[in-house]
């Protein structure tokens, strides 16, 4: 007995070091969308303030396709040494599993912690379009079925979004996939589509020049520092959407390394420049949670995903 309660000790000892060791070597983060969208350039912001806190680098990697789907799936079971992980946002974790595109959501991985919301999904239009709110964009599209063109992408909130629109709030757009927000925002610009969704912060300086127009969010509650947005809900109750950013480790990854790399995650977001990021960039003010409260959260989310199915 005596030699089998040193060995336990000598294992859970050596686990234990190997653990303060960590990190040794660069860390890894593949990002669930392509460069230029919201929830890239927050995982680069994160990963730069990771670098200062660790003192190893952290090299994001952007591996899309199917709203995230591709990402999520090939590194799920990925290493679980405590150099792989994911950053992806809610709204393509748990519409993905909503949608049936995927049969898994936040369990299948070991989730780090929610770093950040959202400035919100902002249902957009040219400047020049004629619609200056959701209603009369509704309106017209019932007027002319299957005339106004939306674009959308596949699997996640966006989708989501439109099929509320459809089968709720009657409207009757030619749904378009463009992809994801960076090509959505090409999409409209180019005139291949008359209307879209995209987070307020990649629509924000074309807004700002006259470009583009924003008819509402679809934030359960405006950003902090832009609170007098239109609400989507005003005109369909049930069209209300939380997007937040969230880091993942591939399940299996232990607790321990989780963990360590949560209270890291804590310290970035807490840094007074994280905030004044945040501000600027999302007009929100910092959203964060460890391990515990981030999958609390993530039920939460899940929950909310979930009531959107039988509009589906």
């Amino acid at each position: 007995m005596k030699k089998l309660l040193s060995a336990l000790f000598l294992v859970v000892l050596l686990a234990t070091s190997a653990f303060a060791a960590w990190p040794e070597k660069t860390i890894n983060i593949y990002v669930t969308h392509s460069a230029g969208g919201d929830t890239d350039y927050m995982a680069r912001q994160l990963a730069a303030g990771l670098e200062k806190v660790l003192g190893v680098s952290v090299v994001c990697t952007n591996v899309t396709g199917a709203n995230g789907a591709t990402c999520m799936t090939q590194y799920k079971d990925g290493d679980k040494d405590g150099y792989t992980f994911i950053a992806t946002n809610t709204a393509a974790l748990n519409g993905n599993e909503a949608t049936g595109m995927v049969d898994f959501g936040y369990s299948a991985f070991e989730p780090v912690s929610v770093y950040g919301i959202q400035s919100g999904e902002n249902i957009v239009v040219p400047a020049a379009s004629p619609y200056k709110n959701l209603k009369e964009l509704i309106d017209a599209s019932i007027a002319k079925p299957g005339q106004i063109k939306l674009g959308i992408s596949t699997g996640g909130g966006v989708y989501i979004m439109a099929c509320v629109l459809t089968n709720i709030g009657k409207a009757q757009f030619n749904i378009i996939d463009n992809g994801d927000a960076a090509n959505r925002l090409t999409a409209l610009l180019g005139g291949a589509i008359d209307a879209t969704s995209l987070p307020y912060s990649t629509a924000a300086d074309y807004i700002e020049k006259g470009q583009l127009r924003s008819l509402c969010t679809v934030l359960s509650k405006a950003p902090t520092l832009i609170p007098n947005q239109p609400s989507a809900s005003a005109v369909i109750p049930e069209l209300k959407m939380d997007t937040e950013y969230a880091l993942l480790a591939p399940k299996g990854t232990p607790a321990e390394l989780v963990k360590a790399m949560n209270d890291a995650v804590l310290k970035v977001c807490g840094a007074p420049e994280w905030k004044e990021m945040v501000n600027k960039f999302s007009f929100q003010d910092p959203f964060y949670f460890d391990v515990e409260g981030t999958l609390k959260n993530l039920k939460e989310q899940r929950e909310l995903f979930q009531s959107f199915e039988p509009f589906l």
